[in-house]
C-alpha cells in the first residue's frame, strides 16, 4: 500500500474519531476539521528583508502546492505593524519569529502538511494550550528534530 493512500485512510479516520468526540456524525459532519488558513508575518523594512522574502517564496512556490494554497487564499502574508517582525495573526496559523527560528501556533489542529510548509530554518514549535497534533504532524516534528515548546 501506498504511503499516500495510508496517509488518507488515517486522515478519515481522524476526522470520524473527531467528529464523533464533538456529537457529530460520519465523515462529513460540521466539526470535520476545514483546511486551515495559513498565515505568515513579514516584515520588509529594506532590500535584504525584501530579498529574503522573494527567496522564501520561491521555496514555498516549488512544489505546486504551497502555490495553489496561496492562491486560494489558504496561505496569507501579512506585513509585521510597528517594524517589530511580529504582528496579529489569527489563532490557527503559524506565527514565525524574523530569524524564521521558531514558529507559534496557538491553537487548532496541525497536520503534517502544515509541518512539512515550515521554513527549513525552524528549529522550534511554540503550540498554545489548544493547539494538537495530528499522529502524522507528530512524526514529521520528529523526523526535523524540532523542539516543541508549550505555552499557555
Amino acid at each position: 500500500m501506498k504511503s499516500e493512500t495510508i496517509r488518507l485512510l488515517v486522515r478519515e479516520a481522524l476526522a470520524e474519531e473527531l467528529a464523533r468526540l464533538k456529537g457529530g456524525t460520519g465523515l462529513r459532519a460540521q466539526t470535520t476539521p476545514q483546511p486551515a488558513v495559513r498565515e505568515e508575518v513579514v516584515s520588509i523594512r529594506n532590500s535584504a528583508e525584501l530579498m529574503q522574502f522573494v527567496l522564501r517564496l520561491l521555496k514555498v512556490t516549488k512544489d505546486g502546492r504551497g502555490r495553489q494554497e496561496i492562491e486560494e487564499g489558504r496561505w496569507v502574508f501579512r506585513l509585521a505593524g510597528g517594524g517589530s517582525g511580529m504582528g496579529t495573526v489569527g489563532t490557527s496559523g503559524p506565527r514565525a519569529t524574523p530569524g524564521g527560528g521558531s514558529v507559534t501556533i496557538e491553537q487548532g489542529l496541525i497536520s503534517e502538511r502544515q509541518i512539512d510548509g515550515l521554513s527549513k530554518d525552524t528549529r522550534r514549535l511554540v503550540l498554545g494550550k489548544r493547539a494538537r497534533l495530528t499522529p502524522l504532524a507528530r512524526d514529521r516534528v520528529r523526523q526535523r528534530g524540532l523542539e516543541i515548546e508549550r505555552i499557555g
